[in-house]
């Protein structure tokens, strides 16, 4: 049997999800259209390598997008955790001069009420 990485190289629309743990280091997959950030991380070494993995070239593909998703709880003073990890990421992407567009979901709590 190949390994994993190997075959998502030959199939088509192969999905793989991996953790940074398990694909940090000694992958190479070119294929590699997405990368999604799912949780907080404020490591410039993390982001950038994850990115470098992305922009790998292939013929398949002639962008590469990043989804970092965040939640944004701050309310008045209070800042969350993953929103100020947030914005470390961006200003890496801002220094690294990626394109940056947000999108903000609004998301309804257990009583209806829009946060």
């Amino acid at each position: 049997m190949k390994p994993l990485f190997v075959r998502q190289e030959t199939v088509k629309n192969a999905i793989l999800v991996a953790s940074y743990g398990t694909f940090s280091t000694g992958v190479n997959i070119r294929k590699l259209h997405h990368v999604v950030f799912a949780s907080p991380s404020k490591s410039r070494y993390r982001v950038l390598q994850s990115i470098g993995r992305g922009l790998r070239l292939h013929a398949s593909k002639k962008v590469m997008y990043v989804m970092d998703l965040i939640d944004d709880a701050h309310q008045k003073s209070y800042v969350n955790y993953c929103y100020k990890h947030w914005s470390h990421r961006a200003k890496f992407y801002q220094e690294e001069s990626f394109p940056i567009e947000v999108y903000t979901h609004s998301i309804k709590d257990s009583y209806g009420q829009s946060n």
